[in-house]
């Protein structure tokens, strides 16, 4: 009873299970070759009774058919080669469970007291899936899974943990296939251990209303899933906590813990600390935190967190299964952050061929940001054909901020132009409500279903800002003072709901026939008082506005899917998108604009693997976006006398064509590979801000031009070096944009290159002995024929980036860390090229039965040259601006650590059973394998 309410409101969606097959490929971790005539045999994982036997072809694949949902074990059994048990769960709303490749281990050797015993290949690509073998690479032993990561090819996390993955930003991590903390990649990498880890998976996850039916709406997104080991951590507890005082008033505490009762996992995370860790990533609904002001070609930035950072935080995530037919998870995460930021930034505008504009900015910032984040994911199977999910989501912030800015412009002659003395303090409230409800129903024959989505958001903020303006305009040579009060609500809100069918063609075809519809409405209500001398009476019209906006869609489709497995499939489709945008200003003048447009939005997708080691993958579609609430006021903002904007209501939808090519070679006997990714994008009707620079004056508005174009590629090599124990990852790229603009009426282009390149070599020595010793270069060069007609300017710069970290442990628990990284500028603003070296270190003692406990004592920037500078290229003016902000400098810290670890005795076997990417086509992809503890990949 405690749950039929829950139910009871989910009825309105859903998704379907059906699997009634397993099929996959024995494969040979050594030779790499494929395994024929071995015994394969499905059991019931409740009582061990055989439910099917089988024997793998001479190509090493294998099928059972007609099986009913519910749990197995996998058996598979050849001369030569050791037995190999692996957990398969037949639910999740797909017709087949496709292992991919299975490595089953070759027989233990032994030779003259020598144990020789095969293992399981570093890397190996299964479909659009890249899986790593953790126990290939070695870390110490409280490493985090950040560290791991961090030594497979083709994945890098920065400073502030965001994700990187064959040149595409990560944007969730998956435990066994579930939810950790929502959409949030940095808490699964910084909070989890390294050695509760099996696998690593990264590949391409489709949105949840794709998974429904296979085909691809264009909203993937790169993904990991964490693979945990073994069937012994259905029974563990694990976890630390930390506590360390340092000088100049340093403090760092927190820890996690997690607890794993068969289905049930809960996991606790804290962090308590004045010294810029994050243990989490910030997420920002009333976009009060970020920066750039819509600037493009940003480069050569250290890698450090903006400002002085001082953050609490606290999250809790659980998931389960409850009884048969129901899996959930949910997670609350509230976090509070206060930063303090100084920066100082040089900003050179070229006015034509002679002319220049140096604009100078000394600016100090403090804000208080309050953050609570509450997901949930709620999957019922009603029965072996109807299932249903809901997907709410509840995000609560609260922003206080001031404001210090000391802005002067001078030409290239040396004459002024303007002097600013600006402060002003800011405050926030906002909340973002999302739910995504799903239903799906699998008709008696095979592939026809029907499914629906119904989407809904709504987002409200209620904000309010003080600003006082002290400004010289020497030109005109005339002084104003400005001292306002602004109150700025906005609200917004977006449904949408999905129908979809699918029909099978033949015998690996599949149709779909899609239809979704939706509206998004915003508003927005600005009131502007000016100071009496007394109080904020002074209303004034020219400053206020209240504006609405509307976007009606319908959206029809036809999408063909030719083959079942993932390593030869082809998918092609068109849609026609009917929009109609209606923009209406309510005050001070009432007027309405509105808008229609037709497009047609085509989408293809193949997938093809060639020969033993590569597969291929090319991917396209087509889309619109539409212009924001902001974008389309037509009321002039004068609220900062330097920078006055205005916006435009006749904007259109803007039309993008995207495309991917990747080529994946991954040997798995020599343990080489090979990635390469390109990827390109066109747009007409891009949105640009036009802008004009009068007299010291800038103003900008938004405008459509066609012209927009960008290609991004992404290549490393890999590769083992046995005689030093060590990994070798080359690595390069070469990214390119045009990007029109309008500036002082000149339409042109700004056209960015960039050109990098890195070596990287990663021990895998022992746990005892952990280096990387790394080098990396990105070359910038930029030119632009927005400034004078006829003419180009151009800038040319170079961030340099050699690092070495050192790990020492001995076998009686001492250890010294050292992490050395420079930062080398050239071609910068002067005063801001420059050499500096970050030089962190520690030295402890591991102590207690089994080292739980530590005691550690670290240095930061030990050499006190810790500096972050950035360059920003703006698109919309050719402008460079080069800037130096306040980082975190030296500081010395005690730390105690306790560690607890109690792991269950489990026999060896897959322990990613349950983790399902649910994507409807003839099976599962990927996935499947693993060698010694078991453990398929990720079964899409």
């Amino acid at each position: 009873m405690r749950h039929f309410g829950i139910l009871f409101v989910l009825m309105i969606t859903g998704f379907v299970t059906n699997a009634q097959s397993v099929r996959g490929t024995l494969m040979d971790p050594v030779e790499g070759t494929t395994v024929g005539g071995a015994t394969v045999q499905l059991k019931n994982a409740g009582d061990s009774s055989v439910k099917a036997t089988t024997v793998s072809d001479k190509e090493g694949k294998f099928l059972f058919s007609n099986l009913s949902m519910g749990s197995y074990i996998l058996k598979a059994t050849s001369v030569g080669f050791e037995n190999l048990e692996q957990n398969v769960a037949l639910k999740d709303s797909m017709p087949d469970v496709d292992l991919g490749d299975v490595y089953i281990p070759k027989k233990t050797t032994t030779l003259a007291g020598v144990v020789v015993v095969a293992s399981a290949p570093p890397v190996v690509q299964k479909g659009d899936t890249t899986q790593f073998s953790a126990n290939q690479y070695k870390t110490n032993p409280d490493a985090t899974v950040e560290d791991l990561i961090k030594k497979m090819p083709g994945i890098t996390v920065d400073k502030n943990g965001n994700v990187t993955g064959h040149g595409e930003s990560v944007k969730k991590v998956t435990v066994d296939g579930k939810d950790f903390f929502g959409n949030d990649a940095t808490m699964a990498i910084r909070n989890l251990p390294a050695d509760v880890v099996d696998k690593i998976q990264l590949y391409d996850r489709m949105s949840d209303q794709a998974q429904l039916t296979g085909f691809d709406d264009g909203n993937s997104v790169k993904a990991i899933n964490i693979v945990t080991r073994g069937s012994g951590m259905r029974e563990a507890q694990f976890g630390k906590i930390f506590g360390g005082l340092g000088t100049n008033n340093t403090y760092n505490a927190g820890g996690n813990i997690n607890i794993f009762n068969g289905d049930r996992r809960i996991s606790v995370v804290g962090n308590f600390n004045n010294i810029n860790a994050k243990n989490f990533s910030d997420q920002d609904l009333l976009g009060v935190l970020g920066g750039g002001g819509g600037r493009g070609g940003r480069g050569g930035g250290s890698g450090q967190p903006s400002g002085i950072n001082k953050v609490n935080m606290f999250g809790i995530n659980y998931s389960d299964k409850w009884g048969k037919k129901i899996n959930v998870s949910a997670s609350y995460v509230f976090n509070n952050a206060n930063n303090l930021t100084t920066s100082n930034s040089v900003k050179q505008t070229p006015l034509g061929t002679d002319s220049t504009q140096f604009t100078y900015d000394n600016s100090t910032s403090s804000s208080n940001n309050n953050n609570h984040r509450f997901n949930m994911r709620l999957e019922y199977q009603i029965d072996s054909s109807n299932s249903i999910f809901i997907i709410p989501s509840i995000g609560i912030q609260n922003y206080n901020g001031t404001s210090h800015d000391l802005t002067q412009s001078i030409d290239n002659k040396g004459d002024s132009i303007n002097y600013q003395l600006a402060n002003g303090s800011y405050h926030r409230d906002g909340y973002n409500i999302g739910n995504n409800l799903m239903y799906r129903h699998s008709f008696g024959k095979r592939g026809r279903t029907l499914s629906a989505s119904f989407q809904t958001t709504y987002t409200e903020n209620e904000g309010n800002s003080y600003n006082q303006q002290y400004t010289i305009d020497y030109k005109k040579n005339s002084i104003t003072d400005a001292n306002r009060y602004i109150n700025n609500p906005t609200k917004g809100s977006n449904i949408s709901g999905r129908l979809s069918y699918t029909e099978p063609i033949g015998q690996k075809g599949m149709l779909e026939f899609e239809y979704t519809t939706g509206v998004q409405k915003n508003q927005a209500d600005k009131k502007t008082y000016d100071y009496d001398g007394t109080d904020y009476t002074l209303f004034n019209p020219g400053l206020s506005n209240t504006f609405k906006n509307q976007v009606l869609t319908n959206n029809g489709g036809v999408n063909y899917r030719l083959g079942r497995g993932r390593d030869n499939q082809f998918f092609v489709g068109v849609n026609v998108q009917n929009s109609r945008l209606i923009s209406d200003r309510v005050y001070p003048v009432p007027g309405s604009v509105g808008q229609s447009f037709t497009s047609f939005l085509p989408n293809l997708r193949w997938m093809k693997k060639i020969g033993l080691y590569s597969n291929i993958r090319v991917f396209y579609r087509a889309s619109t976006d539409f212009p924001s609430i902001s974008q389309l006021q037509d009321i002039v903002d004068s609220t900062n006398k330097l920078y006055i904007s205005a916006g435009n209501p006749n904007l259109k939808q803007s039309y993008t064509n995207f495309g991917a090519l990747r080529y994946t070679y991954t040997n798995t006997k020599t343990s080489k590979s090979f990635i390469a990714n390109i990827m390109f994008r066109t747009a007409n009707d891009y949105i640009v801000n036009a802008t004009t620079l009068k007299e010291g004056i800038t103003y900008t508005k938004p405008i459509n031009l066609n012209g927009y174009k960008s290609l991004n590629s992404f290549f490393i090599y890999s590769m083992p070096l046995k005689f030093i124990k060590t990994n070798l990852n080359l690595t390069g790229g070469y990214s390119y944009a045009t990007t029109p603009g309008s500036f002082n009426d000149n339409i042109g282009n700004t056209t960015t290159n960039n050109y990098s390149g890195g070596i990287t070599l990663s021990s895998n020595i022992s746990e005892y002995v952990d280096f990387n010793l790394s080098y990396n270069t990105n070359y910038y060069n930029s030119s632009s024929n927005l400034n004078s007609r006829g003419s180009a300017s151009r800038t040319n710069y170079i961030n340099q980036a050699p690092g070495v970290q050192l790990n020492l442990l001995s076998k009686n628990g001492w250890f010294i860390q050292n992490d050395l990284t420079s930062q080398i500028y050239s071609g910068l603003s002067q005063g801001y090229d420059t050499h500096f070296w970050l030089w962190n270190a520690a030295v402890g003692k591991k102590f207690l039965k089994n080292r739980a406990a530590e005691l550690r004592l670290s240095a930061f920037d030990i050499l006190k040259q810790n500096q972050s500078i950035t360059r920003t290229i703006g698109t919309a003016d050719n402008s460079i601006t080069d800037a130096n902000t306040r980082v975190l400098q030296q500081y010395f810290m005690l730390t105690f650590t306790y560690k607890l670890k109690n792991i269950g005795k489990g026999k060896a076997s897959s322990s990613d059973g349950e983790f399902r990417h649910r994507e409807w086509r003839d099976g599962p992809r990927g996935g499947g394998g693993g060698f010694g503890r078991g453990g398929g990949g990720p079964m899409f």
